[in-house]
């Protein structure tokens, strides 16, 4: 996809930073060097430890970011009664924030991949985490569904500024295998969800209203933008040298790539509108048509996301083993399966364990979805901060079709929650075509021969793109660049 990136350590800034040309996890070694005697000098080792704090850095703020993430995105569902009962309106009366999420997602998809493209990634994420920490601060205070609506979509704005920083510097630090690193900060993404039905639980019995909750993801949002302050951001990796005159190369199909990159846009669509359909009614789903309590309707929700985390965990833990196709094909069969219990048995004969099963099955099968999207997409073209964008806006619409659609079948049919498995089960069995139209495409798109100068597609970078791209590809023999001058090293400046 990308040509590696050279590490740096520590600066006389005091910060640690990358670029140029050597992956920071790779085990590359010239041919120069493997002349070289084996001794380590203090120097190395000094670099080693610097490479490996900035490493540990970046990766403690990516899932500490994602973990806010995770909680900002299934914080609804726990509070949605809450908010209802605070502005006097019913439950599906709110679905005008899931349209919020969606609209503003949509809108801000293309500018954030845009930015990243162009601004230190981390600096972006500090602009995104400060505006997320204030405006779920706010959210408690509204007075009205329009003025919460109109917080909501701000709020919302940042969302994709926050996911395409992270998955671009991870991109950018790890060319070509990304996918154990999505896999990490996805499973933090997991793991906020997992805990904020709990935490609205807590705040409703010890503070009196689950809305306390939103201060606590706004505190958190504050502080997960401090590892950035000491942090420089990676760089896009440094055009390869060596290709003379001949430019770039890359596949000849255009129109294979243009399918391979659709087909995976939907899947992440499909993956996305499941999961927040689920995701954000299964708590009210419990409490409307099991007739739970509020402490097993959080139960429930917290079950999906922790069964959710559990699938993300796992699947990062083993992505070095097999391929993102295997996991999704893998991992589908038991979000079907988890929708059809509850419509095979019937309304009559819903209960918590059979609610609990559902959730887990949901969760454990959804997991795979939007990291493994990404990493099977990473395979077959270069993933850049414009696509990554493209994704942030498509999901962004995603999580506002799948609430929607269960709340306007919950308010306008005899369905009523009872849509929430109709709408789950209806996206899951989508999946399946797709990934195997993206598998198809992309694999024949490999077996393809290679044509000189030609830019690479969706690229936003124009020929210095394409040059990453063919030597992705094999087709330009890498070289590593000389390191920038210190200033824009410490600067963070791509």
């Amino acid at each position: 996809m990308l040509s590696p990136i050279a590490a740096r350590a520590v600066g006389g800034s005091g910060r640690f930073s990358t670029s140029g040309g050597e992956d920071i996890w790779s085990t590359y070694r010239s041919a120069h060097d493997e002349e070289q005697p084996e001794a380590t000098t203090a120097e190395e080792e000094e670099k080693k430890k610097g490479r490996g704090a900035y490493l540990l850095t970046c990766l403690i703020g990516y899932s500490m970011s994602f973990i806010v993430f995770g909680s900002q995105v299934s914080i609804l569902g726990p509070t949605i009664a809450g908010l209802a009962d605070r502005l006097g309106v019913e439950e599906p009366d709110l679905s005008p924030l899931f349209t919020a999420l969606g609209v503003s997602c949509i809108v801000s998809g293309t500018p954030s991949g845009w930015l990243v493209d162009r601004v230190p990634t981390h600096h972006v994420l500090i602009g995104s985490l400060i505006i997320e920490a204030i405006g779920f601060s706010l959210v408690p205070l509204m007075p009205s569904v329009w003025s919460l609506t109109a917080l909501y979509f701000v709020v919302c704005f940042s969302y994709n500024f926050t996911n395409s920083a992270v998955f671009t510097s991870l991109a950018w630090m790890f060319p070509k295998r990304a996918g154990p690193g999505i896999n990490l900060v996805l499973a933090m993404f997991g793991l906020g969800s997992f805990f904020i039905p709990l935490a609205a639980q807590v705040c409703k019995i010890y503070l009196g209203s689950a809305l306390a909750v939103f201060y606590l993801v706004g505190a958190l949002a504050a502080l997960s933008a401090v590892p950035f302050f000491f942090v420089t951001s990676p760089t896009r990796p440094a055009a390869a040298a060596g290709g003379g005159g001949h430019g770039a190369r890359h596949h000849a199909s255009r129109s294979l790539e243009l399918v391979t990159t659709v087909a995976v846009v939907v899947l992440v669509f499909f993956t996305t509108a499941a999961e927040t359909a689920i995701g954000n009614w299964i708590y009210t789903f419990s409490l409307r048509e099991v007739g739970d309590s509020d402490a097993a309707a959080a139960a429930a929700n917290s079950g999906f996301w922790g069964a959710f985390t559990v699938g993300r965990v796992f699947g990062a833990a083993i992505s070095h083993a097999t391929t993102p196709a295997v996991l999704l094909l893998g991992s589908v069969p038991f979000s079907i399966l988890g929708c059809a219990l509850p419509l095979f048995v019937g309304r009559a004969h819903l209960s918590r364990s059979l609610v609990l099963a559902m959730a887990a099955l949901t969760g454990l099968g959804n997991s795979t979805g939007y990291a493994n999207a990404v990493a099977l997409l990473e395979r077959y073209v270069p993933v850049t901060g414009f696509i990554n964008g493209v994704f942030g806006a498509v999901a962004g619409g995603a999580c506002m079709v799948g609430p929607v659609l269960v709340a306007m079948l919950a308010k306008y049919t005899s369905l009523r929650y009872m849509s929430m498995p109709w709408v789950g089960l209806v996206l899951y069995s989508l999946h399946l075509p797709v990934i195997l139209t993206a598998i198809t495409a992309g694999n024949k798109l490999l077996q393809l021969p290679l044509a000189p100068e030609e830019e690479a597609f969706l690229s936003p970078a124009g020929p210095g793109a394409a040059a990453e791209h063919g030597a992705a590809n094999g087709t330009v023999a890498p070289a590593a660049a000389a390191p920038p001058a210190d200033g824009a090293a410490a600067n963070g400046h791509h």
